[in-house]
């Protein structure tokens, strides 16, 4: 008993110290303290840890204080740094001439292609100089640039500012990226830098995304390559404004909603081929690892990938509700890593807003639909849907203006196919390296429920008050919506145990 009881402390503090560097973040992410103010609370801290250590709670309140600063650092540490030597400094001066090298895989467009670049030398008065710094270069479809081409371009450097409200400043931020150069003049001068390991995957997926595109039409091949390797801009603004407003863009990136599909894939796999469930669960594992692979390892892929693992790991323990302290730690890699994502990144923000309302909240509202079929998980996709909808529907409309009205009927006409359309894509494309024939016959089939998703999200966009729009949020709305949601949650969980009590006490 003993040991259970510590166990259970230790699992508390963990949640407790780990909430703290996570609120120092977000502190910090809004309103980064002076000074004096980080010593004077430095200072607090360790006073109660030394003078009251044998008082537990005091103890646990100067290290929950201590975690609280890491966080606050750790933003403080994120902050981009001034010099003469980085690409920033030239921001809104005369054009430069500077020589970096493609650090991503480059963001086609429909007109145009957007590649991220480090700086590594500029050419000033014929002396070549270091420099350091990251820039996001527009360019024209053609001539073509990849990952690893090292290029020399000439241009003028702009701050991102801001516009529309939007600051595109702090969208970039997060990427570490402080210039942007809209249609310089470029030339190549060589190809193969960046890391090896990186552009054999990316040589990988293109390969992947031409055999898509040659057994299937568009938009089919781009909503297809959309979905099994998170291509982008392949399609068209107009279909694309679609699913934004019929609220089932997270089907056409890379999410975790995916990697819960293709780890539901391989575990049933798994289990047909009669293998015990926690070896099933395994062959999950590196399945997902070489599905991110897959995509080039994108980072919107491995966050996708971390979330939807937890949650698999948390249902294989059947233990789905007690993985708030695997979530805490994922947040806590993912700031220390990256601390801008907190506010800046919106996938970051909704992909685990949308775990927490899987995990606490599809337990109690699966009960409110019991009226649904099982039949095709319709009852399970509306309840995922709802639970994720819940939790980040503040989120989503700060962040987009936007409530889709008609969200709920469109996953539950769409998500209950999306495992059939993945796995028949992604052996259709498969089969094509073999024959290309056998694999655009294998294609019909894929063919057929990319059509009729399109389709689906055609008619519900043209529906009058398919999405409303709400402009200037105040956001105190949203912080009382979720003390709404949290005290409601309590509420019914509290609620059921004490009927649950009841229920033993009388049979007892």
């Amino acid at each position: 008993m003993a040991n259970k009881h510590q166990l259970l402390s230790k699992s508390y503090l963990f949640l407790y110290f780990t909430s703290s560097f996570v609120t120092g973040v977000t502190i910090a992410s809004f309103w980064i303290p002076p000074h004096w103010i980080l010593l004077l609370f430095f200072a607090l801290a360790v006073l109660l840890i030394s003078v009251w250590w044998k008082m537990a709670g005091v103890r646990m309140t100067g290290f929950c204080g201590l975690f609280l600063l890491l966080g606050i650092w750790r933003l403080v540490m994120a902050q981009p740094a001034d010099g003469t030597d980085l690409l920033r400094a030239y921001n809104d001066k005369e054009e430069v001439i500077f020589v970096g090298v493609v650090v991503e895989e480059p963001d086609v467009r429909a007109d145009n292609v957007k590649l991220t670049v480090v700086g590594e030398e500029i050419l000033q008065r014929e002396e070549r100089t270091g420099i350091a710094g990251k820039v996001l270069v527009t360019l024209p479809r053609y001539p073509e640039f990849a990952y690893g081409d090292r290029l020399q371009i000439s241009g003028q450097l702009k701050d991102p500012g801001e516009f529309d409200g939007f600051s595109y400043r702090d969208y970039l931020a997060k990427f570490g990226i402080y210039s942007v150069c809209y249609r310089p003049q470029v030339e190549l001068v060589s190809t193969g830098g960046g890391n090896i390991f990186q552009r054999g995957l990316l040589r990988v997926k293109q390969r992947f995304k031409d055999q898509v595109e040659l057994v299937l039409p568009e938009p089919q091949a781009s909503f297809l390559a959309g979905m099994l390797l998170g291509a982008k801009g392949g399609l068209p603004e107009d279909v694309r404004e679609q699913f934004n407003i019929v609220g089932v863009s997270h089907i056409i990136v890379i999410s975790g909603f995916h990697v819960a599909i293709v780890a539901g894939l391989l575990m049933n796999l798994g289990l047909a081929l009669s293998l015990s469930r926690r070896q099933a669960f395994w062959l999950a594992v590196v399945g997902l690892i070489l599905f991110i692979l897959l995509t080039g390892a994108q980072t919107s892929a491995v966050r996708a990938g971390i979330m939807g693992g937890l949650v698999l790991l948390a249902m294989q323990a059947g233990r789905l509700s007690d993985v708030k302290n695997l979530l805490l730690l994922a947040a806590v890699v993912m700031l220390l890593i990256n601390p801008l994502l907190l506010r800046f990144d919106v996938g970051f923000q909704l992909s685990f807003l949308a775990t927490i309302g899987i995990v606490y909240l599809s337990p109690l509202i699966t009960k409110l639909l019991r009226f649904l079929p099982e039949a095709l998980k319709i009852r399970e996709s509306a309840t995922m849907t709802l639970s994720a909808q819940v939790t980040t529907l503040p989120i989503i409309i700060t962040s987009f203006e936007r409530l889709s009205v008609v969200a709920p009927l469109a996953n539950i006409m769409i998500v209950p196919l999306m495992p059939l359309t993945m796995m028949a894509g992604f052996v259709s494309g498969l089969v094509s390296f073999v024959s290309l024939a056998l694999g655009k016959v294998l294609a019909g089939g894929a063919w057929l429920l990319l059509s009729y998703k399109l389709a689906v999200v055609e008619w519900l966009a043209r529906l009058p008050y398919a999405a409303v729009e709400i402009n200037d949020l105040w956001w105190g709305w949203g912080v009382m919506y979720y003390l709404l949601v949290i005290g409601v949650v309590v509420w019914l969980k509290s609620g059921a145990r004490v009927k649950k009590e009841k229920s033993l006490t009388g049979i007892l």
